[in-house]
Formats: structure tokens, sequence, C-alpha cells
């Protein structure tokens, strides 16, 4: 799991948040509640889908208008074959993990779930 999501406002450019992701070599970010109050998380898929092949400008593009909505949440406590089962149910890559306020707290995606189980095996 990456315990240090990175975060941005929802008024973001999506050029600036792809700078933002290719700086710190990571492949979404956290999109802050706008006015909809909701959280979300925009992908580089995301931005290939919406962005990309649409023709539009990332310069023009906020975060908010491309972030997967609602966002994907698991307790820190689950499991990983329970996390692994939500996300294969949600057809998604990556959930994101929440405290007990349920603020974003992490991010644990397919590849952190297979290299655990190739490095210790299923879990009992």
């Amino acid at each position: 799991m990456n315990p240090e999501p990175v975060s941005v406002a929802a008024t973001t450019s999506v050029e600036d948040a792809m700078h933002l992701m290719r700086e710190r070599h990571i492949s979404s970010v956290i999109c802050e509640p706008g006015d909809d109050g909701a959280w979300g998380i925009m992908t580089q898929r995301d931005v290939l889908s919406r962005i990309i092949s649409t023709g539009r400008r990332p310069a023009e593009a906020k975060v908010s208008e491309v972030a997967s909505k609602p966002l994907v949440t698991v307790p820190g406590d689950m499991g990983l074959q329970e996390c692994a089962e939500k996300m294969s149910k949600e057809n998604i890559r990556r959930v994101v993990v929440v405290d007990g306020n349920g603020r974003p707290a992490g991010i644990i995606s397919d590849t952190d779930i297979f290299a655990a189980v190739e490095q210790f095996g299923l879990p009992d």
C-alpha cells in the first residue's frame, strides 16, 4: 500500500496533475472534494479515456471533471483476499484505504496485492 496518497484540489487542471504524477512517478491522484462534496481519484487511464482519446486539452479540464467518483474505498483492516474480491467486482485496479473518519489514508493497487501474495503467499 502507498501510505502517502497524493491529493489535489478539485479545481487543479488536468495538465498540472499530469505534471505532478510524472514528477512523483505515480499513476493516480486523489481528487479532494469540490462543489459536489465527493472524493474522487484520477488515474492515467481516466486521462487517456476522458481527455486524450476525446481530444480535450489537459490545460482546459479540471481534475474534478475527469476523476472517477464515487471513490471506491476499503477500511485499513480489510484482508487482501477481500480487497482483491472488491477490486475484481468493481473492475478497478486500485482502491483507497480510508481512516476511521473516512479520509483517504493510502492506496492499494493490484500490483501491491500481487507482490504481497508472490512474496508471502496467501494469508490463512
